[in-house]
């Protein structure tokens, strides 16, 4: 998949909340909050040199299959 916009995700300070996911693009930007679930050990890092390489694309792949829903939703393109 060709990504046509930049991902950042930043971890909270508080950990009860889940990251937060930037997506920006030449033209807009959505910020989001990814849920926590509660069975879930956090990171304790969301760099991908700081996280075991399977666990980070995990993570990856939940925001890029997040992102995929908004596009094939009823206002997706």
């Amino acid at each position: 998949m060709k990504r046509k916009g930049t991902i950042m995700v930043f971890e909270p300070s508080d950990p009860s909340l889940g990251p937060e996911v930037t997506y920006a693009t030449e033209t807009s930007r959505k910020s989001f909050r990814l849920p926590r679930p509660k069975k879930e050990q956090p990171p304790v890092a969301i760099e991908s040199f700081a996280q075991d390489p399977v666990r980070y694309a995990e993570l990856m792949e939940r925001v890029e299959d997040y992102l995929l829903g908004f596009q094939t939703g009823p206002s997706g393109k």
